[in-house]
């Protein structure tokens, strides 16, 4: 029954492909390949804590050596790793499953996830979309060719896209508590760099746990409600390129059990506790008077000054509520408080730096962080409030995506790590 239903939402029981039982999960599991991308000294302990021992460093193109002089070799040596590993013992296969994914971040914080493959048919990023699985940002297409490549050339994927469902009751992951103490341990590691550690139980298909599982997902009323059934989280632009490589193969002939059609996702509740929704920040260097506005222009904002070596303070008391944004330049600063009515903040904020000739923007996480910085280059920080997290289907059903780097789901070191592996091969 499960496997009808599963494909009805988009989701399947895929076989897991997962390290073998002598291999050290610590040196294995790796952080996210967008993350850290502007600290290459993150990626090089990585590189000497994993060596020469199996490891998904060896299956990845971290983004912080994109446009290297080595790029062509690395993506290489990734597909000759992937080869190697599909047939020399590394890896073992679990077959029809899902995985029950239990991290504890390295605060403590428990976070519930599930990992699936996702049917890139019911994917679409494009504005507009009807489409079950929907972006909730931007997609930008002249990111998408790096990834094509990558995996054009790989024989195993391994994911690191979240991609969220609505879920306020926690009814999904409360079908799995219940049953967690009877399922199958798969792997239980701590994480490399201060990642915390991650457990993972099997989910068999056509067992009672993944009926309930599969029904609970179903039974949710997202659709009714928003039209779509999930929305992007992390690595949108990962999925985005699996989906244009599975085009690719459409077009050319493949059939519809062409394992390329699916991608493995890890489906997490936007609710979830372990799941923090924090701004991304504006850094721009330009005419600070022309940017101030710009601002006012495209908000039609009150602008409450404040004396700039004050409005740090200010903002770390008080905080900023979900209307506001925050301007912190070398000699202007303040509060501008938008209409109830208006575009999201960072929609806003984003229209305004465009509209300010040879303004140039960076994308800062943490509001201590951007407010430094900017002091640091002259330039401006505009800080942004938290995005409502029970606001973004209904947002995203209403306005589309929202923009590039609207939000980022935790801090760098609580991104997802590659784990598990699914084959792209034909069997």
């Amino acid at each position: 029954m499960n496997s009808s239903r599963a494909a009805e939402i988009a989701v399947s029981f895929p076989d897991i492909v997962l390290p073998a039982e002598s291999v050290d999960l610590e040196r294995w599991a790796v952080i996210a390949c967008d993350q850290f991308t502007s600290d290459p000294s993150y990626w090089e302990a990585v590189e000497r804590f994993v060596g020469d021992a199996p490891s998904t460093l060896h299956m990845v193109l971290p983004e912080a050596y994109l446009g290297g002089t080595d790029e062509a070799g690395r993506r290489e040596r990734i597909a000759a790793t992937m080869e190697r590993y599909s047939t020399d013992g590394t890896l073992r296969t679990v077959s029809e499953s899902m995985v029950y994914v239990l991290r504890t971040l390295n605060t403590g914080t428990l976070r519930r996830g599930i990992i699936t493959a996702l049917d890139l048919e019911e994917y679409d990023y494009s504005p507009g979309s009807t489409a079950q699985v929907r972006a909730s940002e931007e997609t930008i297409p002249a990111r998408l060719p790096a990834r094509v490549d990558v995996r054009r050339g790989a024989a195993l994927e391994t994911p690191h896209v979240l991609v969220l469902y609505d879920d306020p009751g926690s009814s999904v992951t409360a079908a799995l508590d219940g049953a967690a103490a009877d399922l199958e341990v798969l792997y239980d590691t701590p994480l490399m760099e201060r990642g915390g550690s991650v457990r993972g139980l099997r989910i068999p298909a056509a067992t009672p746990v993944a009926d309930a599982v599969v029904a609970a997902l179903a039974d949710l009323d997202t659709v009714d409600r928003y039209g779509f059934r999930f929305a992007t989280g992390d690595g949108n632009h990962s999925l985005a390129a699996a989906k244009a490589l599975w085009e690719e193969h459409k077009a050319a002939g493949a059939a519809p059990d062409d394992p390329r059609r699916w991608c493995l996702v890890e489906l997490v509740n936007v609710y979830d506790p372990g799941l923090p929704f924090h701004p991304i920040h504006r850094l721009v260097t330009g005419n600070e008077g022309a940017l101030l506005d710009a601002l006012l222009h495209h908000s039609d904002a009150r602008f409450h000054g404040f004396p700039v070596d004050r409005i740090a303070g200010h903002i770390a008391y008080e905080g900023l509520s979900p209307r506001e944004i925050a301007f912190v330049g070398p000699t202007q600063a303040g509060i501008l408080t938008l209409p109830e009515d208006g575009d999201l903040p960072v929609a806003i904020a984003d229209a305004a730096i465009a509209a300010v000739e040879e303004a140039e923007v960076d994308y800062v996480h943490g509001f201590e962080e951007v407010v430094t910085v900017a002091e640091q280059r002259d330039g401006v920080a505009i800080v942004l409030p938290e995005i409502d997290r029970g606001q973004l289907f209904a947002t995203v059903s209403r306005d589309g995506a929202l923009p590039r780097k609207a939000f980022s789901l935790g801090e760098a070191r609580d991104k997802r790590y590659y784990l598990e592996c699914r084959s792209l091969r034909q069997t």
